[in-house]
């Protein structure tokens, strides 16, 4: 029998196998055995670190289905935006933060997190708002979606953007003088980040990926699903990520396990990706694996370009922004779908979803093929007409739990009676819909126990005062920690490996300080991550005192 490493014993173990233990045996990076503290003490050996929980509670390693590691990992060092409560706040943070860290004359100033849903009047800042910050600093500041930025005129004359720039899915908004404003939306936004020359961003690429994986460890996440050139990520070639992670996996410095989304937006990505590289969905080690290609449908609904059928309550006339029409969606998905590729698609709007559900079902009508696993992320907006044929195509969602409670100030406004139908996780999981919890970090908060708070109870952490949203959709502790655990691995095609504390399985597990499933759900967002162990070893201690010393 091979030396077992590391026992935990007196714990209270959810495995999400149908288990409930005392205790578990660990041999290098594997599970050994499961079960009683009887049972497991006979797996003890002169070199083991036995450690007593003392009744603490553990529960699988957190796998989050849909992350940004590069552009979180790149936002740690920029100017933080959130909860500006004018333009005029948010002016002087940025202000402060180029005094602060001395930023020299002509390099960029980056910043995310606003929101102009906070702003009064809710009106989105311009190309001038920023020109009084610094006109000597190309500025570019991302909307706390990712999908909106705002850039000043020193960075859109870097950009080369005139009143002629114009890109398919994406809008330059232009001010009353015909030229552009400032205001960078959708595709757009992505097409102006690669203006810019990509030296810089290459030099501090594998330094983002290991401060991101860091931070996601302190919250229990074991696993990321990422997407590393959206928001505040890499804006050059693919590859570069690619051999980023590959360096560090071999250097031993990559503090988590990848499942690598890769943006390919355009049919002619598609091409290129498919007709040059080699890479392919599942190739990999436990600790990196290519995953789908990801492309966007629509926006978002804060920011009112997610694809609606009809036109949004509180703005009249308007139902967002789609990507694609319905052939080129459907080709975009064919060809990868054709190379034995995953796909998952950004949907957000009912008339982005029933479009993309359109273009799997032809897919998979023309071209069949069992456990494929597509993906839609976001899935916010619908109807039971819609999440029953989600469940019908074997598709799965991403979904952000955190958005739940950032969403309910804004719902009833923007959509009126449709938002009962929204965020419905409750009945797609009746469905048998697979719904993997995930944080879309920087977007969201990677406080796994606060995305859990806001489907358990359907309210709001920022607004408190709110009544619970759609209490008819409430899951249960049990079934959104399945969300972020047994569920999320199954997306991946890694439920062999990861996802419950059974025999045979990665040791990826966290030690929590309360029993999650016993508290009142008040307290769910003051639950703590104790520890956080990765491949059988100790990877995030809270304390020195939060475990005790092995016996």
């Amino acid at each position: 029998m091979p030396q077992t490493t590391m026992i935990l014993k007196n714990a209270r173990i959810y495995t999400m196998d149908g288990r409930i233990a005392e205790a578990a045996a660990i041999t290098g990076d594997r599970i050994a055995k499961v079960g009683s503290n009887q049972e497991i003490k006979s797996w003890e050996g002169k070199l083991t670190q036995v450690i007593d929980l003392g009744g603490r509670t553990v529960v699988p390693g957190f796998n989050d289905s849909h992350t940004h590691l590069v552009g979180y990992g790149n936002s740690l060092r920029y100017a933080n935006l959130e909860n500006c409560l004018s333009c005029e706040e948010m002016c002087g943070r940025i202000r402060h933060f180029i005094r602060d860290r001395k930023i020299p004359e002509g390099e960029w100033v980056f910043g995310r997190g606003w929101n102009q849903n906070l702003f009064p009047g809710g009106i989105f800042p311009t190309k001038e708002d920023l020109d009084r910050v610094s006109d000597k600093h190309p500025i570019l500041i991302i909307r706390t979606c990712g999908h909106v930025g705002i850039a000043n005129t020193m960075a859109l004359r870097d950009g080369n953007v005139t009143r002629e720039t114009y890109l398919p899915g994406g809008q330059f908004d232009k001010g009353a003088d015909g030229e552009p404003n400032g205001v960078i939306r959708e595709a757009a936004l992505e097409w102006f980040k690669k203006q810019r020359d990509p030296e810089s961003a290459r030099r501090e690429l594998k330094q983002a990926i290991i401060r991101g994986g860091e931070e996601m460890l302190r919250y229990g996440i074991t696993t990321v699903h990422t997407e590393d050139t959206y928001d505040l990520g890499y804006p050059g070639d693919f590859m570069d990520i690619y051999h980023a992670y590959q360096e560090l996996a071999s250097e031993k410095k990559l503090p988590l396990r990848i499942y690598q989304k890769i943006s390919l937006p355009t049919g002619k990505d598609i091409d290129e990706f498919l007709n040059h590289c080699s890479l392919r969905t599942g190739m990999g080690h436990d600790f990196y694996r290519i995953g789908p290609v990801k492309q966007w449908a629509d926006g978002t609904m804060g920011a009112r370009t997610a694809g609606m059928k009809e036109p949004y309550s509180d703005a009249p006339g308007e139902t967002g922004i789609y990507y694609y029409t319905d052939q080129e969606l459907y080709d975009n998905i064919r060809k990868a779908h054709c190379a034995g590729m995953q796909v998952c698609i950004h949907t957000i709007g009912d008339g982005a979803l029933e479009q993309v559900l359109n273009a799997y079902e032809r897919v998979l009508r023309d071209f069949p093929r069992k456990n494929h696993r597509h993906r839609l992320v976001h899935g916010q907006v619908g109807n039971l007409e819609l999440y029953k044929k989600i469940a019908k195509l074997g598709l799965n969602i991403n979904i952000q739990p955190a958005s739940t409670s950032t969403d309910i100030p804004i719902m009833e406004s923007r959509l009126g009676s449709r938002a009962k139908y929204c965020h419905a996780w409750r009945t797609l999981t009746d469905l048998g819909v697979n719904l993997n919890a995930s944080s879309d970090v920087p977007v969201e908060t990677p406080n796994v126990f606060c995305g859990i708070y806001a489907i358990v109870t359907r309210k709001s952490l920022e607004h408190p005062e709110l009544a619970p949203w759609n209490p008819h959709e409430k899951v249960t502790v049990m079934e959104a920690l399945r969300f972020y655990t047994i569920n999320s691995a199954y997306a991946a095609f890694e439920e062999h490996i990861k996802g419950s504390v059974t025999e045979g399985k990665l040791a990826d597990l966290v030690i929590l300080d309360r029993d999650p499933c016993a508290v009142d759900p008040e307290e769910l967002p003051e639950v703590q991550v104790d520890a956080t162990i990765l491949g059988g070893k100790i990877v995030y201690l809270r304390n020195e005192k939060t475990l005790p010393s092995p016996v």
